[in-house]
């Protein structure tokens, strides 16, 4: 019988949150993951990671694995109100059943009667189960994308091997190394020579910046925060423990920290004869990195993010990207889309620059 997963020994008793490394990966540990598929599995985890309340630090899609470091804040002391859970629920439901659920607590927080206050409670403990939870986000996260992939693919059956493996980390240094191992996953492969090229990890979506990009930078940020201070509580961020907002951390100075620990835990590893035992920077490279202070070139920059000029499926400026992405609605795409583009950033030209709608399937 397999053991119970290790869980922080705080949970449940200290207002905490827990920081976990998971790994999860194929059976047979088969390479069934492309660009599409890596792609998804990014979609996702961010849809779960809003729906459950944690919070991706750090991430990494393989292609027959992947890495999640997750941090999961202690349950909120006051209950979520039904319009607060109902919008959690349209992330990953459809309109259509969200309305069958809305109707539903509307009639029951109505009732008058015991029974109805508890079919009422336990309605709302169907889906707040499955928040602020590690199991739940990691169990509806693979199940969900196992379900695309086998109805894509033709195929039934389990996707993955065995249950996925989770670290309880500690915040702070061992966070920090933790996100860097996660981030270099690729280099060691050999994949490519630096994670900012390799758009399925935490550290080129943040670089390349966007919407998708700002929630990577703000994991990131909170990995390189330092935290004095373990159980204050900061009440500007939905009762989380410490999380950064954007307007509490400058993105330039963490890239920079963050991207001279890659090169620094990312050495190759060469023994006495010169047989190199692990792939990653050279010492020059690391050197060379050290003496620009990790700070990334604009052209460096602009490069990391020309996958808005090849991924978007419409750009230009915000007034035509708007309009095209109307002209969709209903047909190409859902009728209930909300976004409808983004500005691609470090790109400013006059009459409001350039504008990307990227994922519209």
């Amino acid at each position: 019988m397999a053991k119970a997963r290790l869980l922080a020994p705080w949970v449940d008793e200290e207002r905490r949150s827990a920081i976990y490394h998971c790994v999860s990966r194929v059976v047979d540990r088969a390479y069934k993951f492309g660009d599409v598929e890596r792609e998804q599995f990014v979609k996702y985890m961010r849809m779960y990671e809003a729906f459950c309340g944690v919070r991706v630090l750090s991430f990494c899609v393989m292609s027959n694995h992947f890495h999640i470091l997750v941090e999961v804040p202690p349950r909120m002391d006051e209950e979520l109100s039904d319009e607060a859970l109902l919008d959690r629920l349209s992330l990953i439901c459809s309109k259509d059943y969200v309305e069958v659920i809305r109707m539903r607590l509307t009639a029951l927080a109505e009732s008058t009667t015991e029974k109805g206050k508890v079919a009422y409670a336990e309605l709302r403990e169907q889906f707040t189960k499955r928040m602020w939870d590690l199991g739940h986000f990691m169990k509806t996260l693979k199940q969900r994308f196992t379900r695309w992939y086998n109805a894509n693919n033709g195929r039934k059956g389990t996707l993955w091997e065995a249950r996925y493996k989770s670290v309880l980390v500690e915040d702070g240094h061992a966070a920090r190394v933790m996100a860097a191992y996660i981030d270099l996953n690729p280099v060691r492969a050999g994949m490519i020579k630096d994670s900012k090229d390799y758009r399925w990890c935490s550290y080129a979506e943040a670089v390349a910046g966007g919407k998708r990009g700002e929630l990577s930078r703000r994991g990131l940020a909170r990995v390189m925060q330092e935290r004095d201070n373990q159980g204050e509580i900061n009440t500007a961020y939905d009762g989380w423990v410490g999380f950064p907002t954007p307007e509490h951390y400058g993105w330039r100075s963490v890239a920079q920290r963050y991207r001279l620990i890659l090169f620094e835990d990312g050495e190759e590893v060469i023994n006495m004869q010169g047989k190199r035992l692990r792939r990653g920077f050279s010492k020059e490279e690391r050197e060379a990195e050290e003496e620009r202070c990790g700070e990334l070139s604009l052209a460096e920059k602009l490069r990391c993010r020309t996958r808005y000029f090849v991924d978007g499926g419409v750009i230009g400026g915000k007034r035509f990207v708007s309009d095209v992405v109307g002209r969709l609605k209903g047909g190409y795409l859902k009728e209930d889309r909300k976004s409808s583009g983004s500005r691609v950033p470090d790109y400013k030209e006059t009459d409001g620059g350039l504008w990307s709608m990227r994922e519209l399937g």
